[in-house]
């Protein structure tokens, strides 16, 4: 698998990720990281979460 190139966005989800106790959906992860980048969409979110668990990064329950 080639390297994977770095995204904000993609650090900026995995950052909320880590730090919350919950087990977000989509949505709740799409309106935090809103604030940070106002232009992201809800389908770059869901294809960072599935990218993240695709890779070991994240688990999907």
């Amino acid at each position: 698998m080639a390297a994977l190139k770095y995204s904000r966005q993609r650090e900026s989800i995995k950052h909320y990720l880590m730090t919350t106790k919950e087990h977000p959906t989509a949505d709740t992860v799409y309106m935090h990281v809103k604030k940070e980048f106002p232009n992201i969409s809800l389908g770059t979110v869901y294809r960072n979460l599935n990218l993240l668990t695709d890779i070991g990064e994240a688990i999907k329950i």
